[in-house]
């Protein structure tokens, strides 16, 4: 019979695979593929209609058998003379298939049983290669392609399934064998969806990346990188795990998790973080592959298992966008624990589906209505108290092509430009006077918060900026201070007439060194007057100030105000008298030197401008301050800094 498989495309900077599968009705942290299981046509005549799913191991293939490609002994290193041989990057890739391999509550089996010699790329030969080889216009750290069934398939014995030739089903085996060089999948029934063949190919090309296997040497070289590390992370790639958004672990650890798709090779302590599993990781392995799921298999317990359900829960609802009154593909949702501030794990909403066509085995997006079947969502939870939180994927920190098929429908329809907030409870709705209050979520294991359901809030958002074009500034000094001045005109315009809700300021910023947490002296919101290219800001009494404030790595750090409505009616009533003629949005830098890091540099803010031509103009509403007494305008950027509003 003719076998329908499909492999899964490059994506993202530092591996090649997107993510985020849709299960029958729940998204999760799992990469994906299309379903053509009895097909029905779609609106597009000639078309089909093709479901989102994940990608995953049949047990059938558990443990699943990888080879590692010996043609390239020692391995090429792009800075230097070659010292890594295949017999030590084959410990390495072992010591990381172990870090999978060893979670309790997960049955995932990766191991290294051989090597290959394969003098070309690899492809879909049935053998799970792990290679050195890669193509010269390669750019990736690494990636991980997988071949995956695209429909419910039976394979029958004999069957050529990659056209080589060679046999790749038999009836007289029961697991996947490793078989005249080659794996041999047993005959029988596999869902779509089935990985068939994946491999993993490091670059190692004369403009590629030296690969590292010892602590020490692990350097702020940006081309250098530890070995253990991206093995780590693609190996969760390889059983079929997306990435995630996680890249801050709490206000006190600036760590990412492991599948996180960017890796700073010029701080040491993320890379080395990488090598050990977050609680992201570790739950999405564990819910994709539950042990004690089955009374026999790779799922049964075996000594040292602990049965998924005896440790995790659920937290299910829905995400429905606020404004546009639809279901939500690919919003990014997270519970983090109400008591420490660690976000314990994240997971993607939305089940979707697309339009096949079968003459150039292409995809298509119609509608929303067509493509987003609904908003659902679920996250894996050990006991604890939560606050669950949604956030866009729109890039900061990671764009949605980098994540899934899911979350770029999402994206290809405007879905992902809300602000992220908290699931508030009796008072979750569009239209939320104060977005930061989060409402606890209690989980139990072996049980389900449902209903948790998200909506996105109906925001204005006064950005006095245009698009990215640089961060900044390096060489400040501590208690450096950095405003955005929002005048009395811009508000007053806002809503006329009617009462307003002022609820937060959005700073964007990029620690120099990923595993530092940016913390800020304080951030503020005050008044103040401009005279000429200076300004003067009340900081002496502020309407709102947040000391020590903890903001977010690569994104947009929201600064919530505690009573919106009462703020924005003084803030009308002062403006009517005109006591108040700008508002300022104020960061300023830890006073304290040196700055955290291994790189020495204070955290950077976004920065609109610094061209010859922008998209906006230089509003001139941005400032500089050494001393919090002179603010001096900046005449080339805008600062990227959000004063975000609300209709009562």
């Amino acid at each position: 019979m003719r076998v329908n498989f499909a492999r899964i495309l490059p994506a993202a900077l530092l591996v090649a695979i997107a993510g985020v599968g849709a299960s029958p009705a729940f998204a999760g942290g799992a990469l994906e593929t299309i379903d053509l299981t009895n097909a029905q046509p779609s609106p597009i005549p000639g078309q089909f209609t093709a479901k989102v799913i994940r990608i995953f191991w049949d047990p059938r293939c558990i443990p699943v058998q990888f080879r590692v490609n010996d043609t390239l002994n020692p391995i090429p290193n792009p800075l230097g003379a070659p010292f890594l041989t295949v017999t030590g990057a084959t410990a390495v890739f072992q010591k990381a298939f172990n870090t999978w391999n060893s979670i309790p509550t997960s049955y995932i089996d990766m191991r290294v049983v051989g090597t290959v010699s394969n003098p070309g790329l690899q492809g879909f030969d049935f053998v799970n290669e792990l290679t050195f080889r890669t193509d010269s216009s390669f750019g990736f750290i690494a990636t991980t392609p997988s071949i995956s069934l695209l429909a419910d398939s039976v394979l029958v014995d004999g069957e050529d399934i990659d056209g080589d030739g060679v046999p790749d089903v038999s009836s007289a085996i029961t697991t996947c064998q490793y078989v005249g060089g080659h794996i041999k999948f047993p005959a029988g029934f596999y869902k779509a969806g089935t990985i068939l063949d994946t491999d993993v190919q490091f670059n190692t090309n004369p403009d590629g990346f030296r690969f590292t296997t010892a602590d020490a040497d692990v350097d702020t070289n940006p081309r250098s990188v530890d070995l253990q590390a991206v093995a780590t992370h693609e190996f969760g790639h390889a059983h079929g795990l997306s990435h995630v958004l996680n890249n801050q672990k709490s206000p006190t650890d600036g760590t990412a998790t492991t599948m996180f798709p960017f890796v700073d090779t010029r701080d040491p302590a993320s890379e080395l973080a990488q090598r050990t599993l977050d609680s992201d990781d570790i739950a999405w392995s564990s819910y994709f592959y539950p042990e004690g799921s089955t009374a026999s298999g790779p799922a049964a317990l075996q000594p040292g298992d602990i049965p998924f359900k005896s440790v995790y829960g659920l937290i299910t609802g829905t995400v429905t966008h606020g404004v546009l009154n639809q279901p939500i593909a690919g919003a990014s949702v997270s519970a983090t624990n109400l008591l420490t501030g660690e976000l314990f794990t994240s997971g993607f909403s939305g089940t979707t589906q697309v339009s096949f066509d079968p003459a150039t085995q292409n995809i298509f997006v119609v509608s929303p209505s067509f493509d987003i079947l609904d908003g659902k969502y679920v996250l894996p939870v050990k006991l604890g108290a939560w606050k669950v939180g949604v956030e866009a994927v729109d890039g900061e920190p990671v764009p949605s092509f980098s994540v899934s098929l899911t979350a770029e429908i999402g994206d290809i329809f405007g879905q992902q430009n809300f602000n992220e907030g908290f699931w508030g409870g009796p008072f979750e709705s569009a239209h939320e006077e104060n977005p930061g209050l989060a409402f606890p979520v209690i989980s139990l294991p072996n049980f389900t918060a449902a209903n948790v359901n998200l909506v996105t809030n109906d925001q204005i958002n006064v950005n006095n900026f245009g698009s990215r074009d640089f961060v900044g500034f390096t060489g400040v000094q501590p208690g450096f201070y950095y405003a955005v001045q929002f005048p009395a005109s811009q508000l007053s315009a806002i809503h006329p007439g009617g009462d307003l809700l002022i609820q937060e300021g959005a700073f964007e910023m990029f620690p120099p060194s990923a595993s530092v947490v940016p913390v800020f002296a304080e951030a503020t919101l005050t008044t103040g007057t401009v005279s000429g290219s200076t300004a003067t800001l009340d900081l002496a009494h502020p309407l709102v100030r947040q000391t020590g404030f903890v903001g977010q790595d690569s994104d947009f750090a929201p600064f919530y105000f505690p009573d919106p409505e009462a703020l924005g009616k003084l803030v009308r009533k002062k403006i009517a008298r005109g006591e108040i003629q700008n508002l300022f949005l104020v960061l300023r830098l830890p006073t304290t030197s040196p700055f955290p890091g291994v790189s020495g540099q204070p955290t950077f803010i976004g920065l609109d401008g610094g061209n010859a031509t922008n998209d906006v103009p230089i509003f001139g509403l941005s400032y500089t301050s050494a001393d919090g007494v002179t603010f001096t305008r900046s005449n080339s950027f805008n600062f990227r800094f959000s004063l975000i509003v609300a209709k009562p």
